[in-house]
């Protein structure tokens, strides 16, 4: 049975885990910039010495991650295991979901309707942005639970999907560069060593 009356707020807990840089060492720094259009975020390596006063926030696994400034670009992406202590701006509000599926609530903050409400929200014309109070007010309705468990699979296998082409991707080009350095058979070889890893097998294909 599906839920309605419920807000954001009701759903997820707003992560404030506070971000102290020390003076030596290195950070993974998530920037409003580095979110794709496709719910992933990527992230740049940062000295600490060198942290910038926004870089504010300690994400953790499956939080879902979602700017504030300008949403009406539907910017938000899910904190994948290997990002799991990354740091990410404060012009993000952190995520964590309490009584929904990452995916779900992904999916929910990326949709084009949810993004206009929340545009509607935002203050100041220059750097337009809505408030986090605003943002954990705006309403959601839950599907039952078997919808949202279907909703979260397909999600799942589409993230890993992608995931799987940017592998290939790197493959193909460190395999010409190795070609180019190598051999064609020494390029090729390393080729398929490196799709078997993943569970390709080139010799199957028609």
């Amino acid at each position: 049975m599906h839920q309605s009356g419920l807000c954001i707020k009701n759903v997820v807990s707003l992560a404030k885990r506070k971000f102290n840089p020390g003076k030596q060492g290195t950070f993974n720094y998530i920037e409003i910039g580095n979110l794709s259009g496709e719910g992933f975020a990527n992230s740049e390596v940062l000295a600490m010495k060198e942290a910038p006063s926004r870089a504010q926030w300690i994400v953790k696994t499956n939080d879902v991650i979602t700017s504030t400034v300008r949403p009406i670009r539907r910017l938000s992406a899910l904190i994948e295991p290997e990002q799991n202590n990354y740091i990410c701006s404060s012009g993000f509000a952190v995520l964590k979901p309490t009584q929904i599926e990452p995916e779900v609530l992904l999916v929910y903050l990326r949709s084009s309707t949810v993004c206009e409400i929340l545009d509607l929200h935002t203050t100041a014309s220059m750097y337009p942005a809505i408030s986090t109070e605003d943002l954990l007010n705006i309403p959601i309705t839950l599907p039952e639970e078997a919808t949202r468990q279907k909703i979260a699979e397909k999600v799942r296998e589409s993230r890993k999907a992608q995931e799987q082409s940017k592998q290939l991707l790197e493959i193909a080009k460190t395999g010409v560069e190795r070609a180019i350095e190598t051999d064609e058979v020494t390029a090729t070889a390393w080729i398929n060593q490196q799709l078997e890893a993943l569970g390709i097998n080139l010799s199957h294909s028609n």
